[in-house]
This record gives structure tokens, C-alpha cells and sequence, in this order.
């Protein structure tokens, strides 16, 4: 007769009964798990990517980008949102371009003329080019204009005039006056920015730019800011297509490269409901140059809770999205 062991072993059925257990166990470690993770990693890495390219977006427009956190409201959640500057308008006048945009003329202007790159509108005989290709595109929010502009002398003329929108004139002394219409929402009115005597010069292609948005108005001309004002809190809606030049109060020379930005918002990663976000400054300001803006004191704190347990934190630095010690 053998002799019976000391150490006793498990049978198929205990065996199979512990591997239920640790399922049973795993599963429910996984189903928190689960609940957590997206709040702590996958949310959390959505928000930097967006941060992240709302950086590129800034230094791809050359102009601000405004990030904020959008509160959670009864019938949607809270999101993440950037106001950008895109374009909505373009004309180059090349021949291509001037049947795509269905520019319009009248009186003595002209197109197919060299100007500052290939074709311009060509006004120096005075008329007007009405440009009706893309409509009447919403600028209510902020826009940037850019045009090149030769002009023939320094008289008094009106050179662009968008209705409801802004209209720029050459006045005698080598000013440029822009008025840009603005108001509290129930009024509006014409908000004047004139440059400094001699701004315009004859005879010589010069650049404009011209930035209405976040309560300012900035002109500038071949890169350089010339004048700036203080703007109410909304712009108008454009009534009608631009125009440059005038059949009643002509102005003489040439326009070209003519392009419109407009402030519109970007919606971006959508915040569960059991995960909340808290940041350190409302607004996040990158220049453009994708970096932090001046406007920050210091570095903008993100975090990221649910239901009142800190999941973890970020910090966005001047120049990249770093973790908070």
C-alpha cells in the first residue's frame, strides 16, 4: 500500500472557481477603471492637443487666438471653444480670380492691368469694381482687411466702401480716415480712426491693414500700426458687397491683393459630465507667434476634477502645455 501525501493539491473545480472570482474582481477594477481613465488621461490629452493647435492657428492667421472653457449649461455640456480669424473673402484680380469673385465694374476701371503682384483693379481714370463673389460674410464678431493699394495723387476720394461694415478715404492732406460701424447692439454708429498727415504717398504701392475686433481698432500700413481707437462692444453686419473706388467722389489709382479675415469661434473637446476643468485665468490669449500672451502674469493652471477628487493637472507655459507639480 502506498503511502498518502503531506501537501494537498487544489481539483479542477476550486481551480476553476478561483479563476471566476479574479474575473469577477477584474471586471469590476476595469468598469472603474474606465470611469476614471477618460477623465484623468484620454480627457486630459484632448484638451492639450487642443491647446496645442490653437498655438498652430495662431501662428497660421498671424493674428490672437482666445481659448476659453464654455459653461455647462441645462442643455449641453461644457466645451472647450477658440475664437479665430479665417478667411472669408480674397480677391487678386487675375483674371481667374475677377471671374470668381464676380467683380463688377463700372465707369472707367479696369482689370487685366499689372499691379503689385500679376493683376490689379485698376481705378486710375477713376469708375469702381464692386466685388459680389462671396456674398455678404458675417464680420459681426471682429474682422482683419488687407489690401494693397498706388495712388495716383493725393486727392480726396472714397477708396473702399463696405456698407454696414467700414468705408476708407484718401483725404487732401495724405491721411487715410476708416470708419468703422459699431455699436452697443441696439445702436450703431460710425466710429472714425484717421492716420497721421502724409501716411499716403503717391505714386508708390503701400500695404493696409485694418483690425476691428475685441473692442480695438487698429490701422496699419506697410506693417507699421499708425493709428488706433477704442471700439463698443459689437460690430455691424455687412448690408451689401464691397467696393472700391467711386462713381460720385472718385478715387484714382490701383488695388490689389485684396483679403478679408473673420472672427469666428471653433468648438472643441466636449467635458463629461462627472469631469470638471477649472482654470486659473477665464481666458487664454496666445499671440501670434503661439505663445502665451503678455496679457497672462503667469503661467494658466488647469484641473481637471470629478466629483470633487483631483484627477490630475496641467499647466499651459508660454510656449508648451507642461504637468503641474
Amino acid at each position: 500500500m502506498r503511502p498518502q501525501s503531506s501537501s494537498a493539491a487544489f481539483t479542477l473545480l476550486e481551480l476553476m472557481v478561483v479563476m471566476v472570482l479574479i474575473g469577477i474582481v477584474a471586471g469590476v477594477g476595469m468598469s472603474g477603471f474606465d470611469r476614471i481613465e477618460p477623465g484623468r488621461s484620454s480627457m486630459q490629452a484632448a484638451v492639450e492637443n487642443f491647446i496645442e493647435s490653437s498655438r498652430d492657428r495662431a501662428r497660421a492667421s498671424n493674428q490672437n487666438v482666445v481659448v476659453s472653457l464654455r459653461a455647462e449649461t441645462e442643455q449641453e455640456s461644457a466645451r472647450w471653444q477658440r475664437m479665430v480669424f479665417r478667411n472669408v473673402f480674397e480677391a487678386s484680380f487675375e483674371e481667374a480670380s475677377a471671374v470668381r469673385e464676380q467683380v463688377l465694374l463700372s465707369g472707367q476701371s479696369q482689370l487685366q492691368v499689372a499691379g503689385r503682384l500679376g493683376a490689379c483693379l485698376d481705378l486710375s481714370e477713376g469708375g469702381m469694381g464692386i466685388i459680389n463673389g462671396r456674398g455678404t460674410p458675417d464680420l459681426s464678431n471682429g474682422f482683419v482687411l488687407d489690401f494693397d493699394y498706388f495712388p495716383a495723387d493725393v486727392s480726396e476720394g472714397n477708396m473702399l466702401t463696405w456698407p454696414g461694415v467700414v468705408s476708407i478715404k484718401q483725404m487732401r492732406n495724405g491721411v487715410l480716415q476708416c470708419q468703422v460701424r459699431a455699436g452697443d447692439g441696439d445702436f450703431f454708429s460710425n466710429i472714425t480712426i484717421d492716420s497721421p498727415p502724409a501716411t499716403l504717398r503717391a505714386l508708390r504701392w503701400q500695404h493696409l491693414r485694418l483690425i476691428a475686433a475685441n473692442g480695438l481698432c487698429q490701422l496699419q500700413v506697410d506693417g507699421k500700426q499708425v493709428a488706433s481707437t477704442m471700439l463698443p462692444r459689437y460690430l455691424s453686419v455687412s448690408q451689401d458687397a464691397p467696393s472700391f473706388g467711386d462713381i460720385d467722389s472718385a478715387w484714382y489709382g490701383k488695388i490689389d491683393e485684396f483679403y478679408v479675415q473673420a472672427l469666428q469661434t471653433e468648438l472643441g473637446p466636449v467635458v463629461p459630465g462627472d469631469v470638471q476643468m477649472v482654470l486659473s485665468s477665464p481666458t487664454i490669449v496666445f499671440n501670434r507667434f503661439g505663445a502665451l500672451d503678455d496679457s497672462h502674469s503667469e503661467n494658466v493652471l488647469v484641473r481637471v476634477e470629478t466629483f470633487g477628487e483631483l484627477l490630475s493637472n496641467f499647466i499651459i507655459g508660454r510656449f508648451s502645455q507642461e504637468v503641474a507639480q
